[in-house]
Order: structure tokens, then C-alpha cells, then sequence
């Protein structure tokens, strides 16, 4: 079989700085606003282009992404000519060095790409936020004679040295690339999007797995390029992305589809598998006469009874009559017992909170033993996790996915604290 291009979507991988949220998925498996996940945007954003195979990159706990991929059909992936495959490693000793890196996972799955001859493959990373659309790259990169198209982002100078930066020529071609350099000459940030001719892309992969050292596109295969003088051009994204990495950055990027700028979902359209373990339609909200709810995202098959305002609620969740949420992202079947508040906070999927306690209590601090990815005061608390009635938890605490109440032998979890990990 032959198509024009192949997608390949970097899914695999686990970010320490997500702490609990990833301690059971990889990033890209991970919620947001609501009913996605963040792989559903690289996936949305290939359907949209026409790309009908595609190849993703799995790694790290791969189960709760592949039962949320199933076989490609909420993204058209099915068909004699559509496929959706979930790749797995097939060297390494343990689950975090299976693949060596970004180039790495590519060249072990060679096959894959080479199997549908295709002129072109388009790699996107799967934890990224955005809607963008690849056609205008795609035919940028037939336009220029391009071996490789790296999709950039203009980002405020301040903002540059957490990025793999480039500096175009005035044809847009890259004459300098520099991964997080202290002081970047440019301030277009790689987007993590490539588009590569296959022949070049397999050539690299094979060159790099001979000599590679680090085994990543960004800081082997780009500079050799670049080195070479191959044809090497960026094209220039200029709509809405974000790169959620750290706890506070994934919160800020959740709440902006709260604020009056907020992206338009109805216009993006992106796909996701609503509800991969039970067969049927989801079922409506309830609101009880109890309820207020104010400037929030509320999905399906949840239950109010008490008030909720700024805060974003996966399907299934439960407030009782009585409690309070506030600024807050609670995920699928979270129960919120009566009288209970939460301020503040990042509730993962299944988790309890009991009756009277506080979630978010006191003056925002960052967290003792992760300010670097906790420092605004949210209290984030794991997957499955129980509080019990009554308890009491400051600011910028961090608690481990399934805890029960029998864990708790204090009435009180101070600001700061991280309990369980």
C-alpha cells in the first residue's frame, strides 16, 4: 500500500514535573477542559489534514492511552486505506529507557513508515495544545524543496530559553538552531512538528542510530542537518498552542477556556473518545434546585447539588448539597460530599472527598519538595485518592494517587506538605 503521508505522534513519555498526573498515564493520556486528552489535538489537527495513517509512539504505562485510542474510529482512522497503530518499543531493560529518545522511537518503528512508501511523514508531539493546521506547512515543504519543516511559534524574548529556538533566513530557511540556550538568538519556538521527505528522515534515523549519543531530533538530528547544509525551513504558526509542563502551567492552561479569550472548541472541532468503556450515549447534566453554578465548563452525566463557580468538571462528578467548588479542575466520577470545599485544586479522576473537609485552606505557598513545578498554591491530589470527612488540606500540597481514609492520621495537612510520594 502507498499514501502520500504518514503521520507519527511522540506519545510515550512521562513528565516528572506532572507529579501524580502522570503517574499512571503518560502526558499525552492526560485530561484536559473537561473531555479531552491531550493527544485528541495532534490526532484532531492530522484528521483535519488529510493524513490517514498514523503511527503513535507509545511508551511509558501505555493502557490508559491505548483504551482511550481503541482503533482510530472517533478520528476517521478506519478503513482499507486508514490505519491508527499504537507502537510499542521493542528494546530496553526498563520502562523509562525503552526508547533512547525522539529519533530513536522513530527508528525503531522504520518499518511502519516504509511499509505505506510514503513521500512524506509528518511527526507531532502528543502533548501539546493547539489546533493548528498542517496543510499550509505540508505544502510550504513541496514549495521550498524542504528535506525538513519545523513548525515555530513566535514567543516573548523572556520566554525563548525554555525553548529549541531557530532563526530564519528571509526564504525561511533555518541558519540557526539552539535547544534551551541560556541566551537565544531567536524567539521562534520549535513546536515539535516536523515534516521530513521520508528518504531524508530514514537516511538520519539510520546515520543517528550508528553514531547518535543523545538520540533526539532537537539536539542531534537538527544541528547535523543544519551542519550539513541541508535544506532545512520553519514555518511560522501563528494561532493558538500551548505546552502545559509544569502543574502550574497545566492549571493556567486548563482555566483559560474559562476566560472571556478563551479558544473557540466549536470551531476547532476536535475529536475524542467520549466514552471508551461502556457502550451507549452519555447522559445530561443534572442541576437540582440546590445547585449555583457560575462560569464554569460542565460536562455530561454529572450531578449538582451544591455551588461551583471558575472551575472546570469531567463527566460523572458529583457535588453534594452544600459543598463548594471554586477555581478548581475536577476530573471524570469525582464525588464531592456535602459540605465539603475545594479551592483551588486539581482533583484527578475517582477521587473522594468527604464530607466538611476543606481542600485549599489557608495562604497559597509553594509546595515544600516541588516549588519548581507547584509554587502558586494549588493542592493537587491523585488519582483515586479518599479524603475523609472533616480533614483539613492547605495550599500547594501534593497527595498520592490512591490513598485511603485510614492514611490520614491527622486532621490536618499543612500548606506545602506532600503526602504518600
Amino acid at each position: 500500500m502507498s499514501v502520500k503521508i504518514v503521520g507519527m505522534v511522540l506519545a510515550g513519555g512521562r513528565v516528572d514535573e506532572l507529579l501524580v498526573l502522570t503517574a499512571k498515564r503518560p502526558k499525552s493520556a492526560v485530561h484536559v477542559w473537561g473531555t479531552y486528552r491531550i493527544i485528541d489535538f495532534a490526532l484532531s489537527n492530522l484528521m483535519y489534514a488529510g493524513i490517514d495513517v498514523v503511527g503513535v509512539l507509545s511508551q511509558y504505562r501505555p493502557y490508559s492511552l491505548a483504551t482511550h485510542l481503541g482503533n482510530g474510529e472517533p478520528w476517521d482512522f478506519i478503513g482499507r486505506s486508514r490505519a491508527l497503530r499504537v507502537l510499542s518499543p521493542f528494546r530496553g531493560a526498563a520502562d523509562s529507557d525503552w526508547y533512547k529518545g525522539t529519533a530513536d522511537a522513530l527508528y525503531q518503528h522504520i518499518d511502519f513508515f516504509e511499509r505505506y512508501a510514503p513521500e512524506l511523514v509528518v511527526v507531532a508531539s502528543g502533548d501539546h495544545i493547539s489546533a493548528m493546521d498542517y496543510r499550509p506547512m505540508i505544502r510550504q515543504h513541496y514549495a521550498t524543496g524542504a528535506d525538513l519543516t519545523i513548525a515555530l511559534k513566535r514567543v516573548p524574548r523572556q520566554q525563548a530559553h525554555l525553548y529549541g529556538t531557530a532563526v530564519l533566513d528571509p526564504s525561511g530557511r533555518v541558519v540557526i538552531y539552539q535547544e534551551k540556550a541560556p541566551n537565544p538568538k531567536g524567539n521562534l519556538a520549535s513546536l515539535t512538528v516536523y515534516t521530513f521527505n521520508t528518504t531524508c528522515l530514514i537516511e538520519r534515523l539510520k546515520q543517528n542510530a550508528r553514531e547518535g549519543t543523545t538520540f533526539q531530533i532537537y539536539s542531534e538530528i537538527i544541528p547535523r542537518m543544519l551542519a550539513e547544509r541541508a535544506n532545512v525551513f520553519g514555518w511560522v504558526f501563528d494561532g493558538y498552542w500551548q505546552y502545559a509542563r509544569t502543574l502550574d502551567s497545566y492549571y493556567a492552561a486548563n482555566m483559560h477556556i474559562l476566560d472571556a479569550e478563551a479558544p473557540d472548541l466549536a470551531a476547532w472541532k476536535v475529536r475524542t473518545n467520549l466514552n471508551p468503556d461502556t457502550p451507549g450515549d452519555p447522559v445530561p447534566a443534572v442541576f437540582r434546585p440546590s445547585a449555583q453554578v457560575r462560569s464554569s465548563l460542565i460536562c455530561y452525566n454529572a450531578v449538582f447539588e451544591g455551588s461551583v463557580e471558575h472551575s472546570i468538571l469531567s463527566p460523572g462528578v458529583v457535588v453534594e448539597r452544600g459543598a463548594v467548588v471554586r477555581d478548581s479542575i475536577v476530573m471524570h466520577r469525582c464525588r464531592i460530599g456535602a459540605g465539603a470545599r475545594v479551592d483551588r485544586a486539581i482533583l484527578d479522576k475517582d477521587v473522594h472527598i468527604g464530607s466538611g473537609a476543606q481542600v485549599g485552606r489557608g495562604e497559597a505557598v509553594p509546595n515544600e519538595r516541588h516549588a519548581h513545578t507547584l509554587s502558586g498554591g494549588i493542592t493537587v491530589i491523585g488519582k483515586g485518592t479518599h479524603i475523609p470527612a472533616d480533614l483539613h488540606i492547605g495550599r500547594g500540597c501534593v497527595l498520592a494517587t490512591d490513598l485511603h481514609e485510614s492514611d490520614f492520621s491527622s486532621a490536618r495537612i499543612p500548606s506545602g506538605a506532600t503526602v504518600g510520594l
